[in-house]
């Protein structure tokens, strides 16, 4: 082999070596990412401040571990943020048909949805089944 081509071959090892560690430097962070919980949301814009006092903030459903977590109760109108943070899609759908959310997306798809009727709504997965939960939600 001749001095040229030990040197293209070094280099393209170098290269490759280089790459390798950018992608997984890369995968490494958008991981971390993933895991953090979203921030509440607020329902008033930005640096307003003259927000109506009845206006709550959204409340959060976290799909974690195939799980929906513990029942939550909310109000008339106030938004319900589903959001998944397993690796695989799931549903967030009502045993009545009042919602369905659809496949949300593995790692952070979300899903919105406001009730206007007051009552207990169950719902599970429909993609997996035994996954269930239930939401109160008040007047």
């Amino acid at each position: 082999m001749t001095d040229q081509k030990r040197l293209n071959t070094v280099i393209g090892w170098v290269l490759g070596a280089a790459a390798l560690v950018f992608l997984l430097l890369l995968a490494g962070v958008a991981s971390e990412a993933l895991t953090e919980d979203p921030p509440a949301v607020s329902p008033y814009a930005s640096g307003s401040s003259d927000a109506v006092s009845d206006q709550v903030e959204a409340a959060a459903i976290t799909i974690r571990d195939f799980a929906f977590g513990d029942p939550i109760t909310v109000t008339s109108g106030q938004e319900v943020i589903v959001t998944n943070r397993d690796g695989v899609a799931h549903t967030w759908t009502s045993t009545d048909a009042v919602f369905d959310s659809r496949s949300i997306a593995g790692g952070g798809g979300s899903f919105t949805f406001s009730f206007d009727d007051a009552g207990e709504y169950a719902f599970f997965c429909a993609i997996h089944p035994s996954m269930t939960g239930s939401i109160t939600v008040e007047r």
